[in-house]
């Protein structure tokens, strides 16, 4: 596709050609030295004493014109008037085959390229060109076929490749994308495009010594091009050398200073590195660059929470949440720092939102207490029979629930420590001790809250969101 595209440019080219041309070009011949000026005419010369600029020179010079100004309509446009000289031009037929298929004409390119054929059946700008119109026209079979056929007299044809390639590589088969990649470069060794191609798969086959290989032959025909460094930064990165990559990732958007992932990665790096100011900076930059996708404002969010500045982390959580209302583990933390904060109300709202992607009996806990901390019993106990209703009668998370909703009884609390201490994971077990504390912790018997807190924290296992929560209790 990219070769295509860059027919388009050659119209600069052809420009130069049609006016270097003996027979076309205008050239005047200056005066002898030694011949007197005349004097000024006086009267306007009429229109037909003009010199006129030849057809072909000005079609040129107006469809340069046009494609510099990306005016794709009005080059197509112009094609109705060229001059009949250029009419059998197969050059212009591709041009104007080529401007079709920009503009999404995809029959009007299929016949245009076809003209062509006509005249060199075996013409491989217009094969290829076929065979993109027939692909990005969701015709299956003709790709297919029209693929094949330019396949069966050149299998190693570089633009065929690259297009199979890209759809394996679009269905995640990435063995057969690179085998694609391959082929292309047998064809074509230089051709940029399979030479990325080949180094991405690679990559994602986790074969690094060949993707370093290929993205750094990349680098030495342009060491400006920015996927490749942003490529040689992300395997600097996976071999935990951060400074380098960092480097890389630096040069990556020094070319293109706005693709979104690469401040993405650069903010990782300079994260790894402890430096995290920094790396919130890069990704505010991408989030500036895209404030519509969640991903900076997620690792923004992770970042303030990580570095204890809880009202920044839920500043961004609820930016998340505001871009990408799927993403569910935000409700979850959001939640927990609004609890923390004392916003009972908001917590009960996105553990709710949660609860609407993971019914986990977890959150309907931690709605319920909420309800009670404000001092809501009659809602919280609503919450728990529900939730009551949704567990096995002999399971702790039941036993557990039944404790919360029944009025408290020494013999309910000792008989569910005892199933508590014999429970064999360890995530379950944290779990019922930190809510064996909440409890206590709303019923006002803080010393014993703190025990359960205690035992939690000593796991050093910090697996379940409900951790955190102890820690933040031991500590008021």
């Amino acid at each position: 596709m990219k070769r295509l595209f860059c027919t388009l440019c050659t119209v600069a080219c052809l420009t130069l050609a049609f006016t270097g041309c003996g027979t076309t070009s205008v050239v005047e011949n200056p005066a002898p030295e030694t011949e007197k000026p005349k004097a000024p005419e006086t009267k306007e010369k009429h229109p037909k004493n003009e010199e006129k600029e030849p057809a072909n020179i000005k079609f040129a010079s107006q469809l340069q014109q046009l494609l510099e100004k990306n005016d794709t309509k009005g080059a197509i446009a112009l094609f109705s008037k060229i001059p009949s000289e250029l009419k059998k031009d197969l050059e212009l037929k591709m041009l104007l085959a080529a401007l079709y298929y920009s503009d999404s004409q995809f029959d009007n390119a299929i016949a245009t390229a076809n003209e062509v054929l006509e005249v060199e059946p075996k013409n491989s700008d217009a094969l290829e060109l076929i065979m993109l119109c027939n692909r990005a026209s969701g015709d299956k079979k003709s790709y297919q076929e029209s693929a094949n056929k330019i396949l069966a007299a050149d299998p190693y044809n570089a633009a065929v490749n690259i297009q199979k390639a890209e759809d394996y590589a679009i269905s995640k088969k990435y063995k057969l994308a690179r085998d694609s990649y391959r082929k292309a470069l047998v064809g074509n060794p230089k051709n940029s495009d399979a030479m990325f191609g080949y180094a991405q798969m690679s990559y994602y086959m986790g074969d690094l010594e060949a993707s370093q290989a290929y993205f750094q032959k990349i680098l030495d025909e342009n060491p400006q091009d920015a996927a490749a460094l942003a490529y040689m930064g992300k395997l600097a990165g996976d071999n935990e050398n951060y400074l380098r990559a960092t480097k890389y990732i630096q040069e990556a958007i020094k070319y293109d200073p706005k693709n979104y992932d690469y401040w993405m990665d650069y903010g990782t790096y300079l994260r790894y590195q402890g430096k995290f100011e920094d790396a919130a900076n890069a990704w505010k930059k991408a989030a500036d660059i895209d404030p519509s996708f969640f991903l900076a404002y997620a690792y923004l969010a992770g970042n303030y929470d990580d570095l204890g500045k809880y009202d920044l982390a839920l500043e961004y959580y609820h930016k998340v949440i505001e871009t990408n209302p799927k993403y569910y583990f935000a409700y979850e933390e959001t939640a927990i720092l609004e609890y923390h904060a004392g916003n009972y109300k908001n917590a009960i709202k996105y553990f709710s939102e949660a609860y609407k992607y993971s019914a986990d009996y977890c959150y309907s806990l931690m709605i319920a207490a909420c309800y009670f901390k404000l001092k809501d019993s009659v809602t919280a106990k609503k919450v728990l029979g529900a939730e009551l209703k949704k567990q096995k009668n002999d399971s702790i998370e039941y036993n557990m629930l039944r404790f919360w909703f029944d009025s408290y009884s020494k013999n309910a609390e000792s008989s569910l420590v005892m199933k508590i201490s014999k429970e064999d994971n360890s995530n379950k077990r944290g779990k019922m001790l930190f809510y064996m504390g909440l409890y206590c912790e709303n019923s006002k018997a803080y010393e014993m809250a703190n025990e359960y807190y205690a035992k939690v924290t000593a796991m050093q296992a910090p697996m379940f969101f409900e951790y955190r929560i102890a820690e933040w209790s031991l500590k008021k």
